[in-house]
């Protein structure tokens, strides 16, 4: 090597050694991930990600985000938030929010959890949750007033009605078919076999916005009036955030290994996607 060539390559060094740094930094930081990149990865913790349930988790909810294989991805669950205390600026703090448990909300709950959708949130809702107001019990929906969560569901159950009952909840055995393929949240998981049960198996439906990920095949077992069912719907082209819609409890279908993953995959993926 000649000397001006060594002299220009001894010159960089510096530069490199600062850049090297600056990502071991940032990665130590969680400002960038690296705790997927091979032998290094594990020196670097999976950033991590505050998960909240507004209403109540189920115990296998519950369960799930506690586990050890989340809590090692970067999951930290801070625990249940009663919908009567979530007002502006409250869920600031937390990456990802479920709604599960609770049917009921309250007009005040429904817009700050849809203002923080709009601004760039992520959310999970799961089966029926906030499907009704507390001033108004005989409405159902998520398009209830000005601002509301319909605005940013992917999905849509009866509409804002006053009917009795416009959707069901029923158990359902049957196969869970994967329509996705190559959606970052069915890595490594495969169709398998589904017992638990469905929210909307009558009037679920996937809006303009609203990519179905997933079905039910129940066609099989002719234990429901409606042979295909829609189980997880995503949605597409917001602006700001995301909405991921689960027509079941997918805690309960963890037992599987195919479904403990999708749903940890789930997370990693609102971690960081785009609307």
């Amino acid at each position: 090597m000649k000397r001006g060539q060594r002299g220009g390559f001894e010159g960089a060094i510096p530069l490199i050694l600062i850049a090297v740094l600056a990502i071991f930094l940032a990665g130590r930081f969680g400002l960038i991930d690296m705790s997927s990149v091979p032998v290094v990865g594990q020196l670097f913790p999976s950033p991590q990600m505050k998960v909240a349930v507004i209403g109540h988790a189920s115990q296998d909810m519950r369960n799930l985000l506690t586990s050890e294989d989340f809590r090692v991805a970067g999951v930290v669950y801070v625990g249940d938030i009663d919908q009567k205390v979530v007002y502006k600026n409250v869920l600031n703090s937390f990456d990802i929010v479920i709604l599960q448990g609770d049917p009921v909300c309250d007009r005040t709950a429904r817009k700050t959890v849809a203002d923080k959708v709009k601004a760039g949130g992520r959310l999970v809702v799961v089966q029926d949750a906030c499907t009704r107001v507390s001033d108004d019990r005989a409405a159902i929906g998520w398009d209830i007033g000005i601002g509301s969560l319909g605005d940013v569901m992917p999905v849509i159950i009866g509409g804002v009605t006053h009917e009795f009952e416009p959707f069901q909840t029923t158990p359902v055995d049957g196969k869970f078919k994967i329509i996705g393929v190559d959606h970052p949240m069915f890595n490594g998981v495969k169709n398998f076999q589904f017992h638990s049960t469905v929210t909307g198996i009558t009037s679920l439906n996937p809006k303009g916005n609203g990519e179905p990920l997933a079905f039910i095949d129940a066609s099989s077992l002719g234990k429901v009036t409606a042979p295909t069912l829609f189980a997880i719907v995503e949605s597409k082209g917001f602006v700001g955030g995301k909405t991921m819609y689960f027509a079941f409890d997918p805690a309960t279908v963890a037992q599987e290994g195919s479904g403990r993953n999708m749903f940890l995959n789930t997370l990693l993926y609102l971690r960081g996607a785009k609307g």
